[in-house]
């Protein structure tokens, strides 16, 4: 790659330190300074490219433990944290990052060391916890050595006014610039309503959901467990537990269906031929019915019952729905 002359755009150091803040993924704030590292240790070559590579920052991120919740398996995380770099923070003139094969990215060092130092250095004064799981055995020779380690926030430096253009090819070529910069930004509004727009629709439905748990009994016993992802578990049990319940109280509580439980409760009460309870005079729908509480009670009340079993939101939502409609048929059931 032939060498750096343009100076990157303005940005701010503190804005690259919100990487990973949404996600919370608060490794992904090293990444930066492992690209330094890899430039510093490795073979440099001034005025070029240098590779590095996203599984050996996957690596160095998982011996270290610095910051919280990385998983080596996924590298996605550190992909799209050297993307929003480049993108989000205007290092594309020249281009912070140009994607290879495998995992390997060109990273246009020495163009970037000096920004990649300052950020090093405020990484290592707002986060020296985290740094120093990095550096237990000592840090590298940075190659800087004219700076104080005492970190001073540098100023932002005043961009460099841009020479005035002499040619009408050169004015052509800036308005191509500016007018990539919008279409790019006018996309990115667009991605961001569309997303916008996705969670509201979701939001609605699992609000709709929410208010579609008419049984009272189901309700009070389930609707908060529904919101917390560990608890989740707990409110698919306990309406399998309701249902089982009611059943067992509308054919009366008393006699031997005490001891039954569930499939054998379940034929017990709707048995076509010889079930206490009736839903419907035609023996097909009997059966229908006698079915539908015999899968509720194996695939739904039962696997959570012996299993750790993780549900989303709206899976443990239809879940409980679905609880709720059988204990409505069951208001409806005649000896």
């Amino acid at each position: 790659m032939a060498a750096i002359k343009k100076p990157a755009r303005s940005w701010s150091i503190d804005d690259l330190l919100h990487v990973g803040s949404k996600t919370g993924a608060t490794y992904l704030k090293a990444v930066p300074v492992l690209i330094l590292e890899s430039w510093v240790q490795g073979e440099r070559k001034e005025g070029e490219a240098n590779f590095v590579r996203t599984k050996d920052l996957a690596k160095r991120l998982e011996s270290s433990k610095a910051g919280a919740g990385f998983d080596p398996r996924v590298t996605g995380h550190i992909t799209g944290a050297l993307t929003k770099m480049q993108t989000g923070r205007n290092l594309t003139d020249p281009p912070l990052i140009e994607f290879e094969a495998g995992g390997i990215h060109r990273i246009n060092l020495p163009h970037y060391e000096p920004l990649l130092e300052d950020y090093r250095r405020t990484y290592r004064d707002r986060y020296p916890h985290d740094y120093e799981k990095l550096y237990r055995e000592g840090e590298p020779e940075w190659g800087r050595p004219s700076m104080p380690e005492t970190h001073v926030k540098p100023k932002q430096a005043e961009p460099t006014p841009p020479a005035e253009p002499e040619t009408q090819d050169e004015i052509h070529g800036l308005l191509q610039l500016v007018e990539q910069a919008l279409r790019e930004r006018e996309q990115a509004i667009a991605e961001l309503a569309e997303e916008k727009r996705r969670l509201r629709a979701k939001l609605d439905a699992l609000q709709a959901l929410e208010r579609r748990i008419p049984d009272e009994e189901l309700r009070n016993d389930c609707a908060e467990l529904l919101k917390t992802e560990k608890y989740r578990i707990h409110a698919i049990r306990r309406a399998g537990v309701v249902l089982e319940e009611r059943l067992r109280q509308t054919i009366g509580g008393s006699g031997p269906e005490r001891l039954k439980l569930g499939v054998d409760l379940v034929d017990y009460a709707l048995m076509p031929d010889s079930g206490k309870l009736s839903i419907s005079e035609h023996p097909a729908e009997l059966e229908g019915v006698r079915m539908l509480f015999r899968g509720a009670v194996q695939f739904v009340r039962n696997p959570p019952s012996h299993k750790k079993l993780r549900y989303t939101e709206l899976e443990a939502r239809q879940a409980v729905g679905l609880i709720d409609y059988l204990l409505s048929l069951l208001r409806q059931t005649k000896p």
